[in-house]
C-alpha cells in the first residue's frame, strides 16, 4: 500500500470528507472502481465517482432489474423493517411532523402515519414513488437540492441513503435547514469497522461500488456530522429484522454465483413459515440533533 496525495479524477474531492486530510491509502478494487481510505482517519470512499447522470440512469435501473428490484417487490420485508426502526425511534418522534428522505416505496412513512406520527417522504427513484402512490402515501418525487418543505419539521430520517449520494455533506445542510430547533436527524447507514465488514472484507454486501460511495465508521459518522452543526446522541449497532428466504434472495441478486446453492434453502425456509431473523449485517443507527 503506499499514499497518495492531491485531487482525484472523477470529480472526487481531494480532502477527505471527514478530516480534509489528503494523504490517502488505496485498499482495493472491485466492480471497476478503486476503495480508498483517508490515511488520516480511515474514512474510506470510492474513486471516482459517477457522474450525476450516469447515477440518474442507475437509479432507474436498479429498481427495474437491478438488485433492490427484490426490496421493492418485498412488501413484507419493507414493513417488518420500517415497524423495527419505527419502534426503535417512537420515543424520539412525538407526533411529528417527519420527512423521510429517500422513502423509496413509502414503508416508513405508512408504519409513522399507522402509528399517529405525521410523516411524509421524498425520493427520487420515479418507480418507487408510484408505487407508494398506489397505497396513497405522501411520498413526492424530489431531489435534496430542490425540495423546500412549507414548514420545519419535528425529525428527518434518512435510512440507508448517506452513503448512496455524491455529496453527502448536502443531506446534512439540508436536513439543518429543515428541522425545527430542538430536532433530531436519524440515519441508518453502514458500518465501516462492523464485524461484518471486518469479517467479509471486499465481499462485504454493502461495498457495492454503483451505489455505496462513502463508509462512515462509528468514530467518524460523528466526526462529520460535528462539521454540519449536528451533535450526535447516540451512535449504535442496528440488527435489521430479515425474514430468512428474502436474506438468501436478496443474496443472490448480489451474488449471481449463489443463486443456484440458495434455491433449495429459500424454498425450505418458505416452507417453515420464512422465520425473521434479526441480522447484524453491520449497520448502525445514528441518532443527532442540530448542535
Amino acid at each position: 500500500m503506499h499514499d497518495e496525495r492531491g485531487a482525484t479524477d472523477g470529480g472526487t474531492p481531494a480532502g477527505c470528507l471527514v478530516c480534509a486530510g489528503t494523504r490517502r491509502r488505496p485498499r482495493f478494487r472491485k466492480g471497476g472502481r478503486a476503495f480508498v481510505a483517508c490515511a488520516g482517519c480511515g474514512f474510506t470512499r470510492v474513486e471516482p465517482l459517477p457522474s450525476p447522470e450516469e447515477l440518474e440512469r442507475h437509479y432507474a435501473w436498479t429498481y427495474e432489474q437491478g438488485p433492490y428490484a427484490v426490496f421493492a417487490a418485498a412488501d413484507h420485508v419493507r414493513t417488518l423493517v420500517a415497524r423495527a426502526r419505527l419502534a426503535a425511534l417512537r420515543p424520539l418522534l412525538g407526533t411529528g411532523p417527519i420527512l423521510d428522505v429517500g422513502a423509496s416505496t413509502g414503508s416508513f412513512v405508512a408504519a409513522a402515519r399507522a402509528a399517529g406520527v405525521a410523516a411524509e417522504g421524498i425520493e427520487r427513484s420515479e418507480r418507487a414513488v408510484a408505487l407508494a402512490r398506489l397505497h396513497d402515501l405522501p411520498v413526492r418525487l424530489a431531489r435534496l437540492e430542490d425540495f423546500a418543505p412549507a414548514a420545519p419539521y419535528a425529525a428527518v430520517t434518512a435510512f440507508d441513503v448517506i452513503e448512496h449520494l455524491l455529496d453527502p455533506g448536502v443531506l446534512l445542510a439540508r436536513a439543518r435547514a429543515w428541522l425545527a430547533p430542538g430536532g433530531t436527524l436519524a440515519l441508518t447507514l453502514p458500518d465501516g469497522r462492523s464485524a461484518a465488514a471486518r469479517l467479509l472484507g471486499r465481499a462485504w454486501w454493502f461495498y457495492a461500488p454503483d451505489d455505496h460511495f462513502h463508509y462512515f465508521d462509528r468514530r467518524t459518522i460523528v466526526v462529520f456530522l460535528a462539521r454540519h452543526g449536528f451533535r450526535v446522541a447516540h451512535a449504535t449497532s442496528w440488527r435489521k429484522p430479515l425474514p430468512l428466504a428474502y436474506v438468501l434472495a436478496a443474496g443472490a441478486a448480489f451474488y449471481p454465483r449463489l443463486a443456484r446453492a440458495v434455491a433449495p434453502v429459500a424454498g425450505l425456509a418458505r416452507r417453515l413459515g420464512d422465520p425473521a431473523l434479526r441480522l447484524p449485517v453491520g449497520e448502525m443507527l445514528v441518532v443527532a440533533h442540530p448542535a
